[in-house]
């Protein structure tokens, strides 16, 4: 499936500027204090998967798509390698042990070992950071959203998760409404739900579905260390379905 979604990011990149990738085409500090493009890559196994889940982040610090050595030769090679850099970078995170200063992925490699890893996803919402943090302060932030949308729908329509985890956080709360709206004439989002009978804030902790079929919950960005914020994690893990029947 990983070919699939390499030609539906050449599809809505095609017309990218340069300067959003290539190093040696950066001519402002807008583009210079870009991450790499992050695009999100699918397991082997995937469509074999039981449990199809895609966790969504916020951005990714850094993300470094060519190497040292490596220059930008073109667009379809660029793809090809933030998909094969995303891969490799995942399967190592989900085979390394729980560390301090690892929240994010402390937090997927907990779901992979309930849920298994075959039909694991990591996305994230926005698919460049700006000086190491969302790129909400960019000048640049307009065409950046824009792309970060094409791409998220694009992997949501192609992938078809069971179960979509929303863990950007609050900070950026709005712009995940603005991409999937939860109400007016473009709403997308249903039948919404809390777990404040189970003694978990609606601030931490939010069910709803997705396009009328897909489960969504959205809470905290796994850095928050709040008893609050952990509590909710632990029990929307205790929610998902095991890897074993």
């Amino acid at each position: 499936m990983n070919d699939i979604l390499i030609e539906k990011y050449l599809t809505i990149l095609k017309d990218i500027d340069e300067q959003f990738l290539n190093p040696d085409k950066k001519t402002s500090p807008d583009y210079t204090h870009l991450s790499g493009l992050f695009l999100p890559s699918v397991p082997d196994e995937y469509i074999e998967a039981k449990n199809k889940i895609m966790i969504i982040g916020r951005e990714t610090k850094a993300w470094n798509v060519l190497k040292k050595e490596k220059s930008f030769t073109n667009i379809n090679d660029y793809i090809k390698d933030s998909v094969e850099k995303h891969k490799a970078f995942f399967s190592s995170q989900l085979n390394r042990k729980n560390a301090k200063g690892s929240a994010f992925h402390n937090f997927t490699r907990s779901i992979a070992n309930k849920c298994g890893e075959s039909g694991l996803i990591y996305s994230n919402l926005f698919c460049f950071s700006f000086r190491n943090s969302n790129p909400v302060n960019s000048k640049l932030f307009n065409e950046i959203m824009n792309y970060s949308e094409q791409l998220l729908k694009a992997q949501i329509e192609t992938l078809k998760p069971n179960i979509i985890i929303f863990a950007n956080g609050g900070s950026t709360a709005k712009y995940r409404r603005h991409m999937f709206p939860v109400d007016g004439s473009h709403c997308v989002c249903s039948n919404f739900n809390d777990y404040v009978h189970d003694g978990i804030e609606n601030i931490q902790l939010w069910r709803f579905d997705l396009y009328g079929k897909i489960k969504c919950y959205r809470i905290m960005h796994p850095s928050s260390y709040s008893k609050e914020a952990m509590k909710s994690r632990d029990f929307l893990i205790e929610l998902l379905p095991p890897k074993n029947p």
